[in-house]
């Protein structure tokens, strides 16, 4: 009786995670053009979205099977390339779906490439090499400083296109990668806690709430006084620009 070998997909839970956010996005764009004015560009896009995930998944198939090797030698030039092509967004570049204002889009006559896509797989092979080298998790924040680097630069070139939504991509990515290196939860709290701030800001009381339970867990946290300082500070100062920040 011949045996097949059951194909291999990476980590499961991952995968699947994947698979069902790309199938939502899909349902999501078919829900945008049942709803749109017939003749417009919602209307429709749902088949070439699935027509390209249905691509996706045998090619997917052959990129798991590249050896981790590869990717981790390859990360680097890719990271590199990367950044040029964002670079060269912002010199050469135009809008796209994204806003005739916005510099997001290299086109080569019929032909048009959004860096920041290709950026985003980039980095992401560059926080596995980075993520790679830890021995153990991260004890302070201060021990972050090469992954957010990593993340901050293309982030930073994709803000200035500007295109808030593919550099708020970036901010995702790298706390999903922070998460599966192992991260302690709370180091991820404290990170993405000026951004909370943010946003809990629009409401006066929510935010004074707030910011009584982050300095009572700063209080317990055993990290380093300037630390507990930068945190602090960074979610003030995220608190007193977010209502002029709103209203532009």
């Amino acid at each position: 009786m011949k045996r097949y070998r059951a194909v291999r997909l990476g980590d499961p839970v991952l995968f699947w995670l994947v698979v069902g956010l790309a199938l939502f996005g899909i349902a999501m764009i078919f829900s945008a053009g049942m709803v749109d004015v017939p003749g417009t560009r919602a209307e429709g896009t749902w088949k070439q979205q699935l027509m390209w995930f249905s691509l996706a998944m045998p090619i997917l198939y052959m990129i798991l099977k590249v050896r981790i090797g590869w990717l981790e030698w390859g990360a680097q030039p890719a990271y590199a390339l990367g950044l040029v092509l964002l670079m060269a967004a912002l010199v050469f570049g135009s809008g796209g779906t994204t806003g005739a204002s916005t510099k997001s889009w290299i086109r080569i006559g019929p032909v048009g490439l959004q860096p920041s896509e290709m950026a985003k797989i980039a980095t992401v092979l560059m926080l596995a090499r980075v993520l790679g080298e830890w021995r153990e998790p991260p004890k302070t924040l201060w021990q972050l400083w090469k992954p957010i680097g990593v993340v901050a630069l293309p982030m930073g070139l994709v803000m200035l296109q500007p295109d808030l939504g593919s550099a708020l991509a970036f901010a995702a990515i790298l706390v999903w990668s922070l998460y599966w290196a192992g991260t302690p939860l709370a180091t991820i709290f404290f990170l993405v806690s000026p951004l909370l701030s943010l946003f809990l800001s629009i409401s006066a009381w929510v935010w004074g709430v707030y910011i009584v339970l982050l300095l009572a867990m700063l209080f317990y946290r055993n990290a380093f006084l300037s630390e507990k300082v930068s945190i602090f500070v960074a979610n003030a100062v995220a608190g007193a620009v977010a209502l002029p920040l709103w209203n532009v």
